[in-house]
């Protein structure tokens, strides 16, 4: 029978080894963590960025939309503007070509010149604004002096009608306009149209006594004068 010899082992453990072990294990879970919130803080960072970046381009589109909006209001004010501006030119032009001709008018022969009478309706076919203008002939600045009829020619159903000026709403209770002028005068008359009466021609007569005696008449359509309207002349 063999024999074990029993052999008895002494080892030394150091009285603060736990303590560094526990140390050590904290450390080592210390990195771990910090680590893990590192990568995590990595991961997250992109994320802000692109949603900023994100943020950013849409306050650039709505600015630029704002700035087009309001881009295409100021350009449709501009637009409405220069046609406004066009059309004051226009008529400055025409006024401007006009008081030329009454200063220095064409027609050499005439003591006065009777222009085309205008037309302005005043909301319906039954009232109606007829300006005209007399004005002094070539080479005559004397003092004009005489009248004006106006007769509104037309029908009444089948029968022909004629009204003179006293008809008219007019102000005036003689039936004619006393002129007197040097170089221009403007009459203007209020028309009221009676029912079933339907305007075919203006008839205008001046008649002249100063400083010679001399008649002028025109014959003006009515349907051109209305449809040209108050710009026909200025």
């Amino acid at each position: 029978m063999s024999r074990h010899e029993h052999r008895t082992v002494v080892k030394r453990i150091h009285p603060h080894a736990w303590r560094w072990r526990l140390l050590f294990i904290t450390l080592v879970l210390s990195a771990c963590v910090a680590g893990g919130v590192w990568w995590g803080l990595q991961l997250a960072a992109p994320s802000a960025v692109v949603d900023d970046g994100r943020a950013a381009l849409r306050d650039q589109i709505n600015q630029l939309l704002q700035q087009a909006e309001a881009d295409r209001q100021a350009m449709g004010e501009l637009r409405l503007n220069l046609a406004d501006q066009a059309a004051e030119i226009d008529e400055l032009q025409d006024m401007v070509a006009f008081y030329r001709g009454v200063l220095a008018p064409e027609q050499s022969e005439a003591a006065v010149v009777l222009r085309a009478p205008t037309l302005e309706s005043l909301g319906d076919n039954r009232q109606w604004r007829l300006r005209l203008v007399v004005h002094r002939g070539e080479g005559n600045d004397r003092l004009h002096r005489g009248e004006l009829a106006l007769r509104i020619v037309g029908s009444n159903g089948a029968q022909p009608q004629i009204l003179e000026a006293p008809m008219l709403d007019s102000g005036e209770e003689t039936g004619v306009f006393p002129l007197r002028f040097r170089y221009l005068q403007q009459v203007q008359v209020v028309i009221s149209l009676p029912e079933a009466f339907v305007p075919e021609t203006i008839e205008s007569v001046v008649t002249l006594v100063e400083p010679v005696r001399e008649t002028v008449q025109r014959s003006d359509l009515w349907g051109d004068l209305a449809e040209a309207g108050p710009a026909a002349q200025p």
